[in-house]
C-alpha cells in the first residue's frame, strides 16, 4: 500500500471515530432529560398523593362534623323526652333518637375507616417523600456524571480533530479531494478493505484483476459497483482477513 493511500486509510478511522464521538455527546441531552422526566414524574406522584391525603383529611373533618351534629340532636332529642305528654309523642321522639344514633354509628364506622386509610397513605407519602430524596440525588449524580463524560468526550473529540486537520494537510490533493468528495456521499466511509475478494462496502465480488491492479496502484481505485475507493490491508497478504473496525459493514 503506498504511503499516501496508507494515510487516506488512517485519516478514515480518525473520521469515523469522531463522527462517533460527536453523536455520543448529541444523545447525552436525551439522556439528561430523560433523568429529568423521571424525577418529575415522581414528584408528580408525591404532589397526587399528598392532595389524595388533603381531601381525605377533609372528608373526615366534614364527617366528624356531622357526627357532633348529631350528637347535639340526641342530646336535645333525649332533653325533650322528659317534656312530652303524650305516648304517640313519646314514641315519635325514641324514634328520631334511634334514628339519630343509627346516623351516629354510621358515621363512627366512616370515620375509623378513614383513619385506618390515612394511616396507609400516610406510609405510602412517607414513602413517596424517600423515594423523591433518593431520585433527587440520583438525578444530580447522573447530571454530574453525563456532564463529565460529556466534557471527556468533547476533549477526546478535540484530540481526533487536531489529529485529522494534521494529517490531512500531508496527503495530496489527488487523493485528499476525490476521498472527500466520496466520503460526503457514502456517509463517511469513502475507503473499504478489500477481503476474500469481496468489496467490504457493498460486498460484491471484486475481480482478482482489479485487486492486483489496487495493489500496484499509485492513485485510487474505485468499485466497480458502489464506487467507494478501495484498499488491500497490508495484514492480509495475499489470503483473507477480517474486516477491521473502522471500515465498517454499511449498505451499498
Amino acid at each position: 500500500m503506498n504511503e499516501g493511500l496508507r494515510r487516506l486509510v488512517r485519516l478514515q478511522e480518525l473520521m469515523v471515530t469522531s463522527d462517533a464521538v460527536a453523536e455520543r455527546i448529541a444523545a447525552i441531552p436525551a439522556e439528561v432529560a430523560r433523568l429529568e422526566k423521571d424525577l418529575l414524574a415522581a414528584q408528580e406522584d408525591l404532589e397526587k398523593a399528598r392532595a389524595a391525603m388533603q381531601e381525605m383529611q377533609k372528608d373526615r373533618r366534614r364527617l366528624e362534623g356531622e357526627l357532633m351534629a348529631i350528637e347535639t340532636k340526641i342530646a336535645k332529642y333525649q332533653s325533650q323526652l322528659l317534656e312530652v305528654k303524650t305516648n304517640k309523642e313519646y314514641q315519635t321522639m325514641l324514634h328520631e333518637i334511634e334514628t339519630c344514633k343509627a346516623e351516629r354509628a354510621t358515621h363512627d364506622e366512616r370515620i375509623l375507616l378513614e383513619m385506618e386509610e390515612t394511616e396507609k397513605r400516610g406510609a405510602a407519602l412517607r414513602a413517596l417523600e424517600e423515594r423523591l430524596k433518593e431520585k433527587r440525588r440520583a438525578t444530580e449524580e447522573g447530571k454530574k456524571r453525563l456532564d463529565e463524560t460529556a466534557a471527556a468526550l468533547r476533549r477526546e473529540q478535540e484530540g481526533l480533530e487536531g489529529e485529522r486537520r494534521a494529517l490531512a494537510a500531508t496527503i495530496p490533493p489527488e487523493y485528499l479531494d476525490p476521498f472527500l468528495k466520496v466520503a460526503r456521499q457514502r456517509k463517511g466511509l469513502a475507503l473499504v478493505a478489500v477481503r476474500d475478494e469481496l468489496c467490504g462496502g457493498c460486498h460484491v465480488r471484486v475481480m482478482p484483476k482489479l485487486i492486483q491492479q489496487v495493489r500496484r496502484a499509485t492513485g485510487l481505485i474505485a468499485c466497480d459497483s458502489c464506487k467507494r475507493y478501495l484498499y488491500v490491508p497490508e495484514d492480509t497478504h495475499h489470503g483473507p482477513s477480517a474486516e477491521p473496525p473502522s471500515a465498517g459493514s454499511p449498505a451499498q
